[in-house]
């Protein structure tokens, strides 16, 4: 039986210029196909952050399939800088070893209305193949 090594990740530091892709699951867009504010909300809602992918180590079409249906999403792009100036909002790479997915990364805060707000004025749409 071959030894397979388990992928050690350490979080990096994510440049402002890059972009985070976010899932957004058919419950959370509206009759146009574009996110509610809802959509922008912590995993688990008290202790998590914001799930995102890091362009660095993933596609949007990568971040599309994580989910349990693939086709049930559409995926959304924040630039990291732009989220950044959001109050109280920062980005931190959290690699999900468990989920092989180096590209995981955290949007950490509380998304409070104002905040939703905000990053429905910033998020845009990646055009995927047909939903």
């Amino acid at each position: 039986m071959a030894n397979e090594i388990e992928p050690k990740w350490e979080g990096e530091e994510i440049p402002d210029e890059d972009f985070l892709f976010m899932r957004v699951h058919r419950d959370y867009w509206d009759d146009e196909g574009e996110p509610i504010p809802k959509a922008f909300r912590n995993h688990p809602k008290k202790i998590g952050g914001m799930s995102t992918d890091w362009q660095k180590y993933s596609t949007p079409e990568e971040t599309r399939q994580r989910g349990r249906e693939g086709a049930a999403n559409i995926v959304i792009q924040l630039l990291t800088g732009t989220v950044r100036k959001i109050p109280d909002q920062s980005v931190v790479h959290t690699p999900d070893i468990e989920n092989n997915n180096r590209a995981h990364s955290d949007v950490l805060g509380e998304k409070t209305t104002e905040v939703r707000e905000r990053f429905m004025q910033i998020y845009r749409k990646v055009p995927l193949g047909d939903l």
